[in-house]
């Protein structure tokens, strides 16, 4: 029967680099050819951690480069584990195989690592940045597996494999493709490869989805490394992964599992990374602090996802008027779970004008919005927030139209319920003690009742007489 070598399991010896005088030698035992097979009389897999001379190629690639960069892989175990980025060393494609360098793993198993020729692409470079996985022989030798290739790096005299280097002074025009086997095309002085290399140093725009905002949790980050991933439901049922999260998105301090707000891009390669990262995305009733530590229901993350696809599609009235009803406004029952999340103040943190926002919404809802600021001023312990509703009260009370028929029944009944939360609120609320603020929230009150009032005096002289009478 012919015998047939498993690369999985053994390092072959015919290796001519240095690397191949390293490797352990398997003896002949029970038939076993030295070529293939098992060999329990190997001797045991020393590493050795001298890595004088190897160069971290991490600083050389560019940021098309990391952007191709899978980052990590989730071992059998479930556990996320980082891919090593190294550069091919050597390879000799009659012997089907090479060594890749990579500073990380010779401090981690002592040697190059081994790769076989169906992991090395067609055509192949000495000096082409590979980002790879790590699997053992039985002896403890270091193969890679799972290789994601990188564009080739700029060189100015690099030398086509399989052929000779110039001598000085002599030009290598007439390199062309295939002048030997395995060689890359175009590898002259000014080669495909160096072009398309050149150009990658130029940063890439990003693509956005055109898709919510998402919620998510910090399910990873590594400091040393640079980056993590973040868990969301939607965008793993879409792209059946994890979103990548870059360290330029991370805020100063972080919790495991904090709950985070994130935009989708996509990298080269189609794979989501999160950007314009909001690390405090849930405001509470009465306060500016957040709690990162904080797990909320999924009934809660269900609304506040809703109210983000509402934002996401301009639907500015709908939103508010959800928020309403999820706060106890509008004779709705209030959420009875995460009672103290601000649905409002969610909202309102994400209109980015108040005057555009209010002009995209009816009378009626604009007379419901005024109500529910009132009530929630007494609910207030901030000054940054109670600042910003009386704002919108002032905003939004201005341009409600009283003439309208939907207003008109109501309106009297509503600015007795705002005059009473005002009240209340002026009790409650330690930042209506500033006469600015009592001051700005009075007048606009004010001018919304005289407002009223004029309406209703016109509309009873604008009424037709009651002819019924008789003179």
């Amino acid at each position: 029967m012919a015998e047939t070598a498993d690369i999985s399991t053994s390092v072959p010896e015919e290796e001519e680099s240095s690397e191949g005088a390293n490797a352990p030698k398997e003896k002949k035992s029970g038939g076993e050819s030295s070529s293939g097979g098992f060999n329990v009389d190997a001797p045991a897999f020393k590493p050795r951690a001298d890595t004088t001379g190897v160069e971290d190629i991490m600083p050389k690639l560019s940021q098309r480069h990391k952007q191709n960069l899978r980052g990590f892989y989730q071992a059998y175990n479930g556990e996320y584990v980082s891919y090593y980025v190294g550069v091919l060393k050597t390879f000799n494609a009659k012997n089907g195989y090479g060594f890749v360098e990579c500073k990380q793993a010779k401090e981690d198993w002592g040697v190059d690592v081994f790769v076989h020729k169906n992991n090395v692409p067609t055509p192949w470079t000495l000096g082409q940045p590979v980002e790879f996985a790590v699997q053992v022989n039985l002896k403890g030798q270091p193969q890679a597996y799972d290789c994601n290739w990188l564009p080739r790096l700029p060189q100015t005299n690099a030398v086509t494999p399989g052929t000779t280097p110039g001598l000085p002074g002599k030009g290598r025009a007439q390199q062309g493709p295939g002048s030997a086997p395995g060689s890359a095309p175009g590898s002259g002085p000014v080669s495909a490869a160096g072009a398309q290399a050149a150009a990658s140093d130029k940063p890439e725009e990003e693509t956005l989805s055109n898709e919510p905002r998402r919620l998510g949790t910090l399910k990873s980050f590594s400091s040393q490394h640079g980056y993590g991933f973040i868990s969301c439901p939607e965008t793993n049922q879409a792209y059946k992964r994890d979103v990548y999260l870059d360290k330029s998105q991370v805020g100063e301090s972080w919790q495991w599992n904090q709950l985070l707000e994130f935009s989708v891009s996509f990298n080269e390669r189609g794979q989501p990374q999160a950007r314009h990262v909001n690390w405090d995305p849930v405001p509470l009733i009465g306060t500016d602090a957040r709690d990162v530590k904080r797990n909320f229901a999924p009934k809660t993350l269900d609304q506040l996802k809703r109210l983000l696809k509402l934002l996401h599609e301009k639907n500015n009235e709908t939103a508010v008027v959800t928020a309403i009803d999820l706060q106890g406004g509008s004779g709705a029952e209030q959420s009875q779970e995460d009672p103290d999340v601000d649905y409002l103040f969610f909202v309102l943190d994400r209109f980015s004008s108040k005057e555009e926002t209010i002009k995209s919404i009816k009378d009626f809802v604009k007379m419901l919005f005024v109500l529910m600021l009132s009530r929630t001023l007494k609910l207030q312990k901030s000054r940054t927030k109670t600042l910003r509703l009386i704002e919108w009260f002032e905003a939004a009370s201005s341009k409600i139209q009283m003439q309208s028929e939907a207003i008109q029944p109501h309106i009297q009944d509503v600015l007795r319920q705002i005059n009473q939360h005002i009240m209340g609120a002026a009790q409650e609320n330690v930042e209506l003690q500033d006469k600015a603020l009592a001051d700005k929230l009075h007048a606009a009150f004010t001018e919304l009742r005289e407002k009223a009032n004029r309406a209703a005096n016109a509309a009873i002289a604008n009424a037709p007489a009651d002819v019924s009478r008789g003179p």
